[in-house]
């Protein structure tokens, strides 16, 4: 090696991905401190409507007030703590299953059994915290950090680089959701994400009824920690769909979302949910102009989940069983700061985003000289 010449960049060490105290600190610094994606607005159409899930040990409910407002709060009664709701519904009040509290859509108490005995008692004074939260492009975000900054400041261009792939993305609705437990740390799932590498072997169906792979690239986009997929449609007989009507582009969202448009405007997306330091669980979600799958949709869902969705999840068990390995040492990355498809500039990005968030250095891992 020239002595000019920097060493390689390395993929972060095996602890980043199997050390319980540095999920720990990602669930801290990094999920709880960024914008998390919750469900689509269409899953709310109604006032009253709300939707549960879980953010590692936080539950959580979005719902829509009579305001027409959507509001998030923790799923928690301030009385002495049980969850409030489960799944999904519609309620003109959350009323505690444990004592029967009861709030209002607002989060405010509207009455307890046997409060009126209590000397003090102030319902007025008692209220479900409530989670920031966004929506964005018909997507509901929430971030349990107060004085985050907003999405688009976190996330600059991308509203508007989404928009000029699909103009109408607001008219979309859910059509489509599915997930599992892909079996490995979140990061391994969002690098197996961010780059296509891989996509030429483990993903021939893809690379050839979709992207265009001479013009694929993921590259760093904006100021943001946004990472950004793009190609021209498959081209030929190989399409698995008629791909006019604009090319692809992919949006990921540190930490853990990505918006996809698939070419002629097929909307999707992924996000990611940690549940241990070696578990993960993947959803995938397809939209439609009238929430219905007709017969094209159906095919490019089908197809996708039975060839990369299900190709990816073997790789990412596999990568989780390899890295545990006393014999794994991290090899160099493929780094090309012009992009195209056999590249791994975005993982470098991933891990300098990790190492900030975790111990405060943004150095990359570089081979020894």
């Amino acid at each position: 090696m020239p002595a000019s010449a920097q060493p390689p960049v390395r993929g972060l060490p095996a602890v980043y991905f199997n050390d319980p105290a540095i999920f720990h600190r990602a669930k801290e610094e990094v999920f709880f401190r960024t914008w998390q994606y919750a469900c689509h607005a269409s899953q709310l159409p109604a006032p009253g409507d709300y939707l549960t899930f879980t953010l590692f040990d936080q539950d959580i409910v979005v719902l829509r007030d009579r305001g027409d407002t959507l509001r998030a709060f923790y799923n928690v009664c301030q009385h002495r703590g049980h969850r409030l709701l489960e799944g999904s519904g519609n309620r003109r009040l959350l009323v505690c299953p444990y004592h029967a509290w009861s709030y209002g859509l607002d989060g405010r108490l509207k009455g307890a059994p046997g409060s009126d005995a209590v000397d003090g008692f102030d319902p007025g004074e008692i209220c479900i915290p409530s989670i920031r939260l966004e929506e964005f492009l018909g997507f509901v975000f929430v971030n349990l950090d107060d004085g985050a900054s907003s999405m688009d400041r976190c996330y600059p261009g991308v509203r508007e680089a989404i928009l000029a792939l699909c103009p109408d993305i607001r008219e979309r609705s859910l059509a489509d959701e599915h997930s599992t437990e892909e079996g490995c740390n979140w990061l391994v799932a969002v690098e197996n994400y961010n780059e296509c590498y891989h996509c030429k072997g483990a993903h021939p169906d893809f690379a050839e009824g979709v992207i265009d792979p001479a013009s694929y690239g993921v590259l760093p986009f904006g100021d943001g920690k946004v990472l950004v997929h793009s190609s021209r449609p498959a081209r030929g007989d190989s399409a698995w769909y008629d791909v006019s009507g604009s090319d692809y582009g992919s949006f990921y969202l540190w930490p853990a979302t990505s918006i996809q448009i698939y070419p002629g405007c097929v909307v999707n997306n992924y996000h990611w949910r940690p549940l241990a330091v070696d578990g993960t669980r993947v959803c995938r979600s397809w939209f439609s102009r009238d929430g219905q799958v007709d017969d094209v949709l159906r095919q490019v869902i089908e197809l996708d989940r039975n060839t990369t969705f299900a190709e990816d999840l073997v790789l990412l068990r596999n990568v989780q069983r390899g890295i545990r390995s006393r014999g794994y040492r991290p090899g160099p990355l493929i780094i090309s700061p012009d992009g195209g498809i056999d590249n791994e500039l975005s993982i470098a990005c991933l891990h300098r985003w990790l190492r900030e968030a975790v111990d405060g250095n943004s150095s990359p891992t570089r081979a020894p000289t």
